[in-house]
Protein backbone atom coordinates (compact mmCIF):
# COMPACT_ATOMS: atom_id res chain seq x y z
CA UNK A 1 0.00 0.00 0.00
CA UNK A 2 2.94 2.35 0.53
CA UNK A 3 3.63 2.58 -3.22
CA UNK A 4 0.10 3.22 -4.44
CA UNK A 5 -0.41 6.40 -6.44
CA UNK A 6 -2.67 7.76 -3.72
CA UNK A 7 -0.03 7.25 -1.02
CA UNK A 8 2.74 8.68 -3.20
CA UNK A 9 0.79 11.90 -3.77
CA UNK A 10 -0.02 12.15 -0.06
CA UNK A 11 3.70 11.64 0.60
CA UNK A 12 4.60 14.57 -1.66
CA UNK A 13 2.11 16.81 0.14
CA UNK A 14 3.17 15.76 3.62
CA UNK A 15 6.94 15.52 3.23
CA UNK A 16 7.81 17.81 0.33
CA UNK A 17 5.41 20.76 0.59
CA UNK A 18 3.72 20.85 4.04
CA UNK A 19 6.80 22.23 5.76
CA UNK A 20 4.92 23.62 8.78
CA UNK A 21 3.17 20.23 9.27
CA UNK A 22 -0.30 21.67 9.73
CA UNK A 23 -1.95 19.09 7.45
CA UNK A 24 -2.59 21.27 4.41
CA UNK A 25 -0.70 23.46 1.97
CA UNK A 26 -0.82 27.22 2.22
CA UNK A 27 1.29 30.27 1.40
CA UNK A 28 3.34 29.88 4.61
CA UNK A 29 4.64 26.47 3.50
CA UNK A 30 6.10 27.99 0.35
CA UNK A 31 7.63 30.93 2.19
CA UNK A 32 9.32 28.40 4.49
CA UNK A 33 10.44 26.34 1.49
CA UNK A 34 12.17 29.40 0.00
CA UNK A 35 14.27 29.83 3.15
CA UNK A 36 14.88 26.09 3.55
CA UNK A 37 16.01 25.64 -0.07
CA UNK A 38 18.29 28.67 0.11
CA UNK A 39 20.08 27.33 3.16
CA UNK A 40 20.31 23.77 1.84
CA UNK A 41 21.59 24.88 -1.57
CA UNK A 42 24.18 27.10 0.13
CA UNK A 43 25.09 24.36 2.63
CA UNK A 44 24.21 26.74 5.45
CA UNK A 45 25.64 29.89 3.87
CA UNK A 46 23.24 32.77 3.37
CA UNK A 47 22.77 34.38 -0.03
CA UNK A 48 20.21 37.17 -0.34
CA UNK A 49 20.24 36.78 -4.14
CA UNK A 50 19.49 33.04 -4.01
CA UNK A 51 16.84 33.68 -1.38
CA UNK A 52 15.14 36.25 -3.60
CA UNK A 53 15.20 33.79 -6.51
CA UNK A 54 13.81 31.02 -4.31
CA UNK A 55 11.12 33.33 -2.96
CA UNK A 56 10.01 34.06 -6.51
CA UNK A 57 10.01 30.36 -7.47
CA UNK A 58 8.07 29.35 -4.36
CA UNK A 59 5.62 32.24 -4.62
CA UNK A 60 4.90 31.29 -8.22
CA UNK A 61 4.58 27.65 -7.22
CA UNK A 62 2.10 28.46 -4.45
CA UNK A 63 0.07 30.72 -6.77
CA UNK A 64 -0.05 28.02 -9.43
CA UNK A 65 -0.90 25.26 -6.95
CA UNK A 66 -3.60 27.44 -5.40
CA UNK A 67 -5.02 28.14 -8.87
CA UNK A 68 -4.92 24.46 -9.85
CA UNK A 69 -5.92 22.89 -6.53
CA UNK A 70 -7.64 25.29 -4.12
CA UNK A 71 -11.07 24.40 -5.43
CA UNK A 72 -13.00 26.01 -2.55
CA UNK A 73 -10.74 29.12 -2.57
CA UNK A 74 -10.08 29.07 1.18
CA UNK A 75 -6.33 29.72 0.88
CA UNK A 76 -5.52 26.11 1.80
CA UNK A 77 -4.98 23.00 -0.31
CA UNK A 78 -5.95 19.72 1.31
CA UNK A 79 -4.56 16.30 0.38
CA UNK A 80 -7.71 15.58 -1.60
CA UNK A 81 -7.57 18.87 -3.50
CA UNK A 82 -3.90 18.31 -4.34
CA UNK A 83 -4.60 14.75 -5.53
CA UNK A 84 -7.39 16.01 -7.79
CA UNK A 85 -5.11 18.67 -9.25
CA UNK A 86 -2.27 16.20 -9.85
CA UNK A 87 -4.66 13.75 -11.47
CA UNK A 88 -6.08 16.45 -13.74
CA UNK A 89 -2.81 18.20 -14.65
CA UNK A 90 -0.06 15.58 -14.35
CA UNK A 91 -1.44 12.04 -14.69
CA UNK A 92 0.13 10.19 -17.54
CA UNK A 93 2.35 13.13 -18.49
CA UNK A 94 6.10 13.45 -18.63
CA UNK A 95 8.06 16.23 -16.97
CA UNK A 96 8.00 18.47 -20.07
CA UNK A 97 4.19 18.58 -19.96
CA UNK A 98 3.87 19.51 -16.28
CA UNK A 99 2.72 22.99 -15.21
CA UNK A 100 5.69 25.41 -15.09
CA UNK A 101 5.66 25.87 -11.34
CA UNK A 102 5.83 22.11 -10.77
CA UNK A 103 8.82 21.95 -13.12
CA UNK A 104 10.55 24.77 -11.22
CA UNK A 105 9.95 23.06 -7.88
CA UNK A 106 11.28 19.72 -9.12
CA UNK A 107 14.41 21.34 -10.52
CA UNK A 108 14.97 23.29 -7.30
CA UNK A 109 14.39 20.12 -5.27
CA UNK A 110 17.17 18.39 -7.21
CA UNK A 111 19.58 21.17 -6.23
CA UNK A 112 18.82 20.60 -2.55
CA UNK A 113 19.56 16.88 -2.86
CA UNK A 114 22.74 17.31 -4.95
CA UNK A 115 24.61 18.68 -1.94
CA UNK A 116 28.06 18.49 -3.51
CA UNK A 117 26.85 20.31 -6.64
CA UNK A 118 28.32 17.81 -9.13
CA UNK A 119 25.05 17.39 -11.07
CA UNK A 120 24.55 13.79 -9.90
CA UNK A 121 22.62 12.41 -6.92
CA UNK A 122 24.76 9.56 -5.68
CA UNK A 123 23.90 7.04 -3.01
CA UNK A 124 25.39 9.24 -0.24
CA UNK A 125 23.16 12.20 -1.17
CA UNK A 126 20.16 9.90 -1.63
CA UNK A 127 20.69 8.55 1.89
CA UNK A 128 20.81 12.06 3.34
CA UNK A 129 17.65 13.04 1.49
CA UNK A 130 15.80 9.93 2.71
CA UNK A 131 16.69 10.38 6.37
CA UNK A 132 15.65 14.04 6.28
CA UNK A 133 12.01 12.91 5.96
CA UNK A 134 11.69 9.43 7.49
CA UNK A 135 13.12 7.18 10.19
CA UNK A 136 15.02 4.04 9.24
CA UNK A 137 16.61 1.38 11.42
CA UNK A 138 18.94 0.02 8.76
CA UNK A 139 21.06 1.55 6.00
CA UNK A 140 20.23 -1.47 3.85
CA UNK A 141 16.59 -0.28 3.60
CA UNK A 142 17.75 2.93 1.95
CA UNK A 143 20.45 1.33 -0.19
CA UNK A 144 18.03 -1.34 -1.44
CA UNK A 145 15.59 1.39 -2.51
CA UNK A 146 18.40 3.28 -4.29
CA UNK A 147 19.40 0.13 -6.15
CA UNK A 148 15.79 -0.44 -7.22
CA UNK A 149 15.54 3.20 -8.35
CA UNK A 150 18.69 3.28 -10.45
CA UNK A 151 19.07 1.74 -13.87
CA UNK A 152 22.36 0.29 -15.06
CA UNK A 153 22.99 3.56 -16.93
CA UNK A 154 22.40 5.53 -13.70
CA UNK A 155 24.86 3.31 -11.87
CA UNK A 156 27.49 3.73 -14.61
CA UNK A 157 27.06 7.52 -14.38
CA UNK A 158 27.52 7.44 -10.60
CA UNK A 159 23.90 8.31 -9.83
CA UNK A 160 20.91 10.25 -11.08
CA UNK A 161 21.37 13.42 -13.14
CA UNK A 162 18.88 16.29 -13.32
CA UNK A 163 17.05 15.12 -16.46
CA UNK A 164 16.62 11.64 -15.02
CA UNK A 165 15.47 13.07 -11.66
CA UNK A 166 12.88 15.21 -13.44
CA UNK A 167 11.44 12.21 -15.27
CA UNK A 168 11.51 10.05 -12.14
CA UNK A 169 9.67 12.73 -10.17
CA UNK A 170 7.11 13.04 -12.97
CA UNK A 171 6.57 9.28 -12.88
CA UNK A 172 6.39 9.30 -9.08
CA UNK A 173 3.30 11.51 -9.12
CA UNK A 174 1.81 10.66 -12.51
CA UNK A 175 2.31 6.93 -13.06
CA UNK A 176 -0.17 4.67 -11.21
CA UNK A 177 2.10 1.61 -11.62
CA UNK A 178 3.26 0.55 -8.15
CA UNK A 179 6.13 -1.43 -9.65
CA UNK A 180 7.82 1.34 -11.66
CA UNK A 181 11.26 2.16 -10.29
CA UNK A 182 10.27 5.81 -9.73
CA UNK A 183 8.31 4.79 -6.62
CA UNK A 184 11.70 4.65 -4.84
CA UNK A 185 12.66 8.25 -5.65
CA UNK A 186 12.27 9.35 -2.03
CA UNK A 187 13.40 6.10 -0.45
CA UNK A 188 11.40 3.27 1.02
CA UNK A 189 7.96 4.75 1.63
CA UNK A 190 5.68 4.27 4.58
CA UNK A 191 1.90 4.63 4.44
CA UNK A 192 0.81 8.21 5.01
CA UNK A 193 -2.24 8.59 7.26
Amino acid sequence: MAYTWDNRVKYVVRYMYDIDNNGFLDKNDFECLALRNTLIEGRGEWSAEKYAANQKIMSNLWNEIAELADFNKDGEVSDDEFKQAVQKNCSGKGFADFPNAFKSFITTQFKTIDVNGDGIVGVDEYRLDCISRSAFASISEIDDAYNKLCTEDDKKAGGINLARYQELYAQFISNPDEKCNAVYLFGPLKEVN
